[in-house]
């Protein structure tokens, strides 16, 4: 399905037009290569052991990016919101299996554009590789900042602070996936929680 341009979400053409400053022309012919998927709530958009042969804009829903470890528990990595990007980057760029999961939480609309038409576009656009650059650089200082708080933060540490800075998660995640992405269990994330409302 060929994507609308009044129907993305306004972050999408703000960051390509006015944060890299595309044309007109360069941003119509970036739109004209994504194509509109829908995922239903619970479906994946990629599984472990697959290749990731797209690129997906998150334009509706949210979704939940997680690992399975060896004892086959759910470790989440992150959440995506609307104007987020899916897939696994390295496995897209490798051409290796994914180790990762990505699953919607809600229903949701993807705007998705392959390997080849991306390379194509890269070619005739070169403000992409730019993009590039600042999506691996924001990318990587996420995964130190998590890593970092995983390091030093007790599990109610964690907690507040992700109540502080992403309060609306709370009202869209189920706990139980909340509690994967803190390395807690559900039942001490409940405890934690009832302990807090009753704190005087």
């Amino acid at each position: 399905m060929s994507v609308i341009a009044e129907n993305i979400n306004p972050n999408f053409r703000d960051l390509f037009k006015d944060k890299f400053y595309f044309t007109n022309n360069e941003y119509e012919l970036l739109l004209s290569h994504f194509q509109i998927k829908h995922i239903r709530k619970r479906d994946y958009y990629l599984k472990a052991g697959e290749v990731c042969k797209a690129k997906a804009y998150l334009n509706k829903g949210c979704a939940r990016n997680f690992v399975v470890d060896e004892r086959g528990h759910e470790r989440i990595l992150f959440f995506a919101f609307e104007d987020w990007w899916l897939g696994d980057f390295d496995s897209y760029y490798t051409e290796k299996p994914s180790t990762n999961y990505v699953q919607a939480i809600e229903d949701c609309e993807l705007l998705t554009i392959s390997k080849e038409n991306f390379s194509f576009l890269e070619e005739r656009i070169p403000k992409l590789k730019q993009w590039y650059t600042y999506k691996v650089t924001r990318s990587a200082s996420a995964s130190l900042k998590r890593m970092e708080e995983m390091k030093t933060l007790t599990p109610k540490e964690r907690y507040l602070n992700l109540l502080e800075k992403h309060p609306h998660i709370f009202q869209r995640i189920p706990l139980q996936y909340i509690a994967a992405f803190l390395n807690i269990e559900p039942q001490s994330l409940s405890r934690m929680r009832k302990q807090l409302i009753e704190k005087p």
